[in-house]
């Protein structure tokens, strides 16, 4: 199979000895911007981002989502999203990278994959926007884990985890969905587990009744609640995170679509062309080559 999607660790980003494994890593935004190069870009990593603007503007492209940068700006990545960015020459801020297995919490609220910032349903953004006032807070917050990360003293990464999980608790009270009004919280929950099912398993299952049996309803009582809280079937749902991943290898990978098909468990190469087509509007081939 041709070459993926490049994925950067973060022993990479230290140039670390073979052997030495990392779970965490934080700089500054401007000191990390002149380490990369165009070749770093577009690229998915191993490790969950926190990327924090200070100071500055630009553009920043996570999976074929453009955003305008701007100060005040959280951006949260999982360990599967694609990114690229041009950032301004004055731009300031933070950027902090951590292992799934390095933030663990007990309350499960708070953990990684309850966040909608880090799982994004159909309704979700991997933006968090602060007010002003907030923007202080969470830029002290990042200045102390950089101080405590270079201090290196006893209990570091305990107090650092501290301070990240405050952080991702103020994100969560500032984070706004585009949910549609008028939704009971037990079916935002159940369309949420769903939507978290979907990332696990979108490769080996692809039917509305398939995931609708793991979550122990029926296909027409999660078709519906879906349409209630996103506007969008179970299906399309479905069809869209299949799509994103599609588009992801097709734009930022040199593997060919019979392999993609293969790759997102469709033995048929035919019939995903089609499905593409249809979602899309184009081909695999054509949207490959417009948009490079």
């Amino acid at each position: 199979m041709k070459k993926l999607i490049p994925t950067i660790t973060i022993e990479q980003l230290n140039a670390c000895d073979s052997g030495i494994k990392m779970r965490l890593d934080i700089r500054r935004l401007e000191v990390h911007k002149k380490l990369l190069s165009p070749a770093d870009f577009p690229h998915r990593h191993d490790f969950y981002n926190l990327i924090y603007i200070v100071k500055g503007s630009g553009k920043h492209t996570i999976d074929f989502q453009e955003f305008e940068v701007k100060p005040q700006q959280l951006y949260c990545m999982n360990d599967a999203q694609v990114h690229s960015w041009e950032l301004s020459d004055e731009v300031e801020g933070y950027t902090l990278f951590f292992k799934k297995e390095f933030y663990e919490v007990i309350e499960p609220k708070y953990a990684l994959q309850a966040l909608p910032f880090f799982n994004l349903g159909a309704n979700d953004s991997s933006l968090v926007a602060f007010s002003e006032e907030e923007a202080k807070n969470i830029a002290f917050l990042f200045e102390e884990i950089l101080r405590e990360f270079q201090s290196n003293l006893i209990d570091r990464d305990i107090l650092i985890k501290s301070y990240l999980k405050i952080i991702l608790i103020n994100a969560l009270r500032a984070y706004t969905p585009k949910m549609l009004t008028d939704n009971h919280d037990t079916n935002i929950a159940k369309v949420r587990q769903f939507e978290q099912l979907i990332n696990l398993r979108f490769k080996e299952c692809k039917s509305v009744k398939e995931f609708a049996d793991i979550l122990h309803i029926t296909p027409n009582y999660l078709n519906a609640i879906c349409t209630k809280v996103s506007g969008k079937t179970a299906g399309q749902i479905i069809r869209e995170r299949v799509v994103l991943e599609a588009k992801r290898l097709l734009l930022h990978s040199s593997i060919s679509v019979c392999e993609l098909a293969y790759h997102l468990g469709y033995e048929d190469c035919s019939y995903f062309i089609r499905l593409f087509k249809k979602e899309v509007g184009d081909t695999p081939e054509y949207f490959r080559t417009n948009l490079r």
